[in-house]
């Protein structure tokens, strides 16, 4: 695109801009429609006998939810996932030199300046982790 498509392009979005279409006050309606229903369903909705059972239909689901838990054993379910959990990333350490093939490095001493691969790896994992703890953080300030 050149130059004369922009103007034009600006020129065009300019004017329709600008156009009014005539609805005979079709949007007002509709605008003080909607704001008569939102504010029946806002608070005068919620006040008295709504907003009780709905506080006590959560605190019941949440009687309900504890209870089961319980019944289940469910601690003995999240210590033995919290436990295979652990004994992954373990494995998952202790075999991730063996993965590479780190004699094609050559002689590595302590004086080198390279990064070995494991370094490289170790500090990807890293930003990984911090960077879905970011966006878990963004995600939970948005709702």
């Amino acid at each position: 695109m050149n130059e004369n498509d922009n103007i034009l392009i600006e020129q065009f979005f300019r004017e329709a801009a600008q156009q009014q279409i005539e609805d005979n006050g079709f949007s007002e309606r509709v605008m003080a429609a909607i704001d008569a229903d939102y504010s029946l369903q806002g608070e005068k909705a919620k006040s008295g006998m709504t907003l009780i059972f709905q506080r006590l239909w959560t605190l019941f689901c949440l009687v309900v939810a504890v209870m089961v838990f319980v019944a289940m054993q469910g601690w003995t379910m999240l210590l033995s996932y919290a436990a295979v959990f652990l004994t992954n990333i373990e494995v998952f350490f202790r075999t991730l030199p063996t993965m590479f093939d780190l004699s094609l490095l050559g002689d590595m001493t302590a004086s080198t300046p390279m990064v070995t691969l494991l370094e490289v790896v170790l500090a990807l994992l890293i930003l990984i982790a911090l960077s879905i703890a970011g966006l878990t953080r963004w995600v939970i300030r948005q709702v």
